[in-house]
């Protein structure tokens, strides 16, 4: 059994490959029963947010990363050969140091986020509530959030409130030099957007307007910061009145089109209007880039914001990688525990295979044994068999304990040719 992750980032795929992949939340319990049910992956779990779409899984050898790429293609309609260059696939300690290091902040846009964490608790509640992630997810799961939790309580890498929010609210910062006297609104009552409305608050915007589908969750937010809720059908004719538009929603489609914009700049009289998107898929049409006078930044414009962000946490980073050597050591312990079971039990199967093989082979030449001679003989091989395997099987636990052991144990299959002979079973 194999712990694999294929997945893509910000670092690997821009925002208009990443939205392709999203999986929204509503989506994630059909997939996960889809990737255990037809696709005969023992174990899965989705970790999906505005930066990244990972696939987790735990399935018998490389063949789960196949299944997981026809999964792409048939359900979810990927051209998986197209975007082929923005995967990347992990096995075993490679996937546990990834997701050690997205959940402890330093694989993030903003290195540090404290969003994070949430995502990938979610990401394991919803396998837990599905079904899908059982011994080997939960338990790599379980030690991400405590790696996550550590790298918070023992180092500064999230010294501030550092998110996707925070970087985008210093982008219209940037862009007005000061918020104080513009007038904002905020597209989306969720988390992000809340986050991004108490940013705003606290950086001294005069105006904010709060805008959802819901109208009651806009109008709570709206009340607990000192803005003004904005029924849904009534965005299009914001655009004209507002500064900044930021917006954060979990849509599945745009909620801002040209059209609205064009209609929007004909009231404005030249005057600029600067949008923010930072959902992925995205909220925003980007042929809005075309029309005059407008500017529009998605997630990947964030970049440059962050860039000094990673500079100032670069010591940090060092003191997280720290933490999570320590924890890939007690999780591999582990894990190559977990292996040496069936490890041992093949190998005793196969001694005894070869047993049955050599006593069959000198059957006609012994000739007739009573039940006493056939017994001694096989007590004969048995006894040299345990013999053979003794020193074996001791190492075998003791790699256990072996930082390197699952790579140790993969060598003692390769020797004893185990993989070959599950396969002659199979067959």
């Amino acid at each position: 059994m194999h712990i694999l992750t294929l997945g893509i980032n910000h670092r690997t795929a821009p925002v208009e490959i990443r939205e392709r992949l999203a999986f929204p939340e509503s989506d994630q319990p059909s997939a996960l029963a889809r990737l255990v049910g037809d696709y005969g992956l023992h174990e899965a779990a989705i970790l999906s947010t505005c930066n990244r779409s990972e696939l987790y899984l735990a399935a018998d050898g490389d063949s789960g990363l196949a299944q997981v790429r026809r999964f792409l293609a048939e359900c979810q309609g990927v051209d998986v050969a197209a975007l082929e260059s923005h995967f990347y696939q992990l096995n075993d300690s490679d996937a546990a140091v990834h997701l050690f290091r997205v959940a402890s902040g330093i694989d993030s846009l903003v290195v540090g986020e404290s969003e994070i964490l949430g995502q990938v608790r979610r990401a394991l509640e919803m396998a837990q509530q599905n079904g899908s992630a059982r011994l080997l997810l939960n338990e790599l799961f379980q030690r991400s959030l405590r790696v996550g939790k550590r790298a918070r309580a023992e180092t500064d890498i999230g010294r501030g409130r550092l998110s996707i929010s925070t970087a985008a609210v210093e982008l219209a910062g940037q862009v007005f030099e000061n918020l104080t006297g513009c007038c904002v609104l905020l597209v989306g009552a969720g988390e992000m957007g809340a986050l991004t409305a108490q940013y705003l608050v606290d950086s001294g915007v005069e105006r904010l307007l709060v805008s959802s589908r819901t109208f009651a969750r806009s109008q709570s937010l709206a009340s607990q910061l000192g803005g003004e809720a904005v029924p849904f059908e009534e965005l299009a004719a914001q655009l004209s009145t507002v500064d900044i538009v930021i917006s954060a929603t979990a849509a599945a489609d745009y909620v801002i089109r040209p059209a609205d914009l064009r209609r929007a700049m004909e009231q404005r009289r030249g005057r600029p209007l600067f949008l923010i998107d930072i959902a992925v898929p995205r909220d925003i049409d980007p042929a809005a880039r075309d029309i005059d006078n407008v500017f529009l930044f998605d997630m990947d414009s964030l970049e440059q914001v962050v860039a000094a962000n990673r500079q100032e946490r670069e010591g940090e980073i060092r003191c997280v990688q720290a933490i999570i050597d320590h924890e890939l050591k007690e999780f591999l312990h582990w894990f190559n525990a977990l292996s040496t079971g069936p490890l041992i039990r093949a190998l005793r199967e196969r001694a005894a295979h070869l047993q049955e093989q050599e006593l069959a082979r000198w059957a006609s030449q012994l000739g007739p044994l009573s039940t006493d001679e056939r017994q001694l003989v096989e007590g004969i091989l048995r006894g040299y068999a345990n013999k053979l395997l003794h020193d074996p099987l001791v190492q075998i636990r003791e790699f256990a304990n072996d930082d390197e052991g699952y790579v140790r144990l993969d060598t003692v299959r390769r020797l004893f040719r185990l993989d070959d002979e599950a396969e002659e079973k199979e067959s």
